[in-house]
């Protein structure tokens, strides 16, 4: 028999990747702990993820939760562009990780957000979690539905942007 031999595209991570999708309202406790839906809690412990990272967001008023695993792939990306001998970098990168923190979900499934973060983008009782493929984003449901902030779209501009987007 001859040997056989199967050929990997190099730009194609052929490792299981998690993907969040869906919107879940949830309700913290008086602890700021949160129930993660089922079905993304259900990805992070098949994937093996013990550890999540969450974050305020970079351009949205919303916290951002990530695998451990795909924190570390962001991070490695910004620090290989980074200049060690340029001070404006510098601070860029110490605020983007000295922001983040490191949470666990517990054996029921619950996770712990920090009082600090969910202060940052006005999170008190009612969240909303929106899967993002590789990340979960915490809204505040307010800000979510807010007429002076629109990080979602309507259904028709969804459908005239996706089409000309799509087309072009």
């Amino acid at each position: 028999m001859g040997d056989f031999y199967i050929t990997l595209k190099p730009d194609i991570d052929y490792q299981a990747k998690m993907s969040f999708i869906g919107q879940f309202p949830v309700r913290l406790d008086v602890k700021n702990r949160a129930f993660m839906p089922a079905g993304f809690r259900r990805q992070i412990q098949q994937a093996g993820e013990q550890t999540l990272v969450v974050r305020k967001d970079y351009f949205e008023n919303c916290l951002v939760v990530y695998p451990a695993s795909q924190w570390q792939q962001e991070i490695a990306g910004v620090r290989a562009r980074l200049n060690r001998f340029d001070g404006n970098q510098q601070m860029v990168y110490r605020k983007l990780v000295s922001e983040a923190q490191e949470v666990q979900l517990d054996s029921n499934g619950r996770l712990l957000l920090p009082k600090s973060l969910l202060d940052k983008v006005g999170i008190k009782q009612d969240a909303l979690f929106v899967g993002m493929e590789q990340t979960i984003e915490i809204w505040n449901p307010d800000v979510a539905a807010g007429a002076n902030q629109q990080p979602f779209m309507s259904d028709g501009e969804f459908a005239d942007s996706l089409k000309k987007f799509m087309t072009e």
